[in-house]
């Protein structure tokens, strides 16, 4: 029930404490209350689109290596572990791409308060407007998040480097969250469901797969 919690007492927090627009206020004002960084190299080609292709070139590397596995005799004990992984990341990341089709919720730069056209309003309400050009939640940072089926991957095997694949995909997905919010593309609440979004996907896909005796410190 922790991360369940977590993310309701995170999304609570946000809601009370206006720290979607207070963050984006701050990114927005010190770059002269304009996106300036919003499509710089750095951020733009470098994070946005470098961050999505190397993401996408790592799922092409381990589908490879999934079909590897179910002929290889040495891999052929790992077959169902590597799937899962597969499996998992681009379930995540697909998942945050729906839902983002689906919700058609505001960035900021959409709002007249970042030099949109759009009167600004909350995630939640942004739900039942359904305006905007579909940030929510946010992708890029899913390029990354996506992954935390590593440490499930490893949790199958008892393994302590799974808690390097919690650390890496969680800072992967901090950074290219960042580099977003600080062109105006998405606001905190969006990376914190997508981070959502991808654990959940991982976890119940895990459970599904591999039907552990016990998930009580997992859920």
């Amino acid at each position: 029930m922790m991360p369940l919690l977590t993310l309701v007492t995170i999304s609570i927090a946000i809601t009370i404490g206006n720290t979607d627009p207070l963050i984006a206020d701050y990114f927005y004002k010190i770059q002269g209350e304009a996106w300036v960084w919003k499509d710089s190299w750095i951020t733009e080609a470098f994070f946005h689109k470098g961050g999505r292709a190397l993401s996408i070139l790592l799922a092409l590397i381990l589908l490879m290596i999934v079909g590897i596995s179910w002929v290889n005799r040495s891999l052929l004990p790992h077959k169902k572990p590597l799937l899962y992984l597969f499996l998992a990341t681009v379930f995540g990341s697909l998942f945050v791409s729906v839902f983002k089709s689906l919700l058609a919720v505001s960035c900021p730069w959409e709002f007249d308060r970042y030099g949109g056209t759009l009167i600004y309003s909350t995630v939640f309400e942004q739900l039942f407007l359904r305006n905007g050009e579909g940030c929510f939640p946010a992708g890029q940072a899913s390029a990354g998040y996506a992954w935390i089926s590593l440490y499930f991957f490893g949790l199958n095997y008892r393994s302590r480097w799974r808690w390097l694949g919690l650390a890496v995909p969680l800072l992967a997905g901090l950074v290219l969250g960042f580099a977003q919010q600080i062109r105006g593309a998405h606001f905190i609440s969006h990376d914190v469901w997508t981070l959502a979004i991808c654990w959940f996907t991982s976890l119940g896909l895990y459970i599904f797969v591999f039907n552990p005796h016990s998930t009580k410190k997992l859920t």
